[in-house]
């Protein structure tokens, strides 16, 4: 719930909350080389103090709105967030990566994003996921974009997401969908880029812009390692897609890059840019 509140207060404390700008997604969905990729961005305080969680959680009875009985994922996290906000897996083959939007208005009385992105974890198909994403008879209080995959999806589509706050009385999320289908790739920042919102956080929306410039200056990617070039591109000034200055003066910072190879079944996770550094551990996606 941390934007929520304070957005909904914004006129009354003019003393900006310091935020992260920018998380990059691309997914490369072509006939060789099928990849999620994922840079996360955060305050520069949080770098080396992320961390995974792997869970195997076992109820006697199904517990929750989705009646979910049995859960095993794997999410990268922050302390004190929930799992599900940016890079994770669960043993039903989902795949998906976060991207942070900020529609301006935000409702409250609705369900935070991080409880939804969290609740896709339990989640066994594309037809569950669009269930939990639209949160029938609440909706969602405020927004993100998801980047998803289920590896046991014999269609092999991939999906970008924009979820959005609920409108007026309406008790569902907003969503618009793309499918990346075989031999077709996608980008996506911190701007909603399809749905027709106002949209809060000019800072984030120029990072945005600039990142997108970015990789839409690059010819269309095929393989693995064009991606990664991608994602440890520091051009673009202040706003480029890998944020690392070497020093500790910087606010936001490239913290961490994930690469889920859905071919090998594999997460590779990086804390250097990946264009000059192994990863530091490539872990198995361990499936049901």
């Amino acid at each position: 719930m941390d934007d929520i509140l304070p957005q909904s207060l914004k006129y009354l404390n003019s003393t900006p909350k310091k935020q992260a700008i920018g998380c990059s997604s691309i997914i490369l969905n072509g006939p060789k080389d099928r990849i999620l990729a994922h840079t996360e961005d955060a305050l520069t305080a949080t770098l080396n103090h992320y961390y995974f969680v792997v869970a195997h959680i076992i109820n006697d009875t199904p517990q929750g709105k989705y009646n979910v009985k049995e859960e095993r994922f794997m999410s990268l996290c922050y302390a004190g967030h929930l799992p599900g906000y940016t890079m994770s897996y669960n043993h039903h083959g989902l795949v998906f990566s976060i991207n942070t939007l900020s529609a301006e208005v935000l409702r409250s009385g609705k369900t935070p994003r991080h409880f939804i992105t969290r609740a896709l974890l339990g989640t066994e198909n594309f037809e569950q996921a669009l269930k939990v994403l639209k949160d029938e008879g609440v909706g969602a209080g405020d927004g993100c974009s998801i980047n998803l995959t289920y590896l046991n999806d014999s269609s092999a589509t991939c999906y970008n997401i924009e979820m959005a706050p609920t409108l007026g009385t309406e008790k569902e999320s907003r969503l618009d969908i793309k499918k990346i289908a075989l031999s077709d790739f996608n980008c996506h920042a911190n701007k909603y880029e399809r749905i027709k919102i106002e949209q809060a956080n000019q800072i984030m929306l120029d990072s945005s812009i600039s990142r997108m410039k970015t990789f839409m200056a690059y010819n269309p990617p095929k393989t693995k390692k064009d991606v990664i070039t991608m994602l440890g591109d520091t051009s673009g000034g202040t706003h480029c897609v890998f944020r690392e200055n070497l020093c500790m003066d910087e606010e936001v910072k490239t913290i961490a890059v994930g690469v889920f190879d859905l071919n090998e079944k594999t997460f590779a996770l990086y804390s250097d840019n990946p264009r000059h550094h192994e990863p530091h551990v490539t872990l198995p996606l361990i499936l049901k």
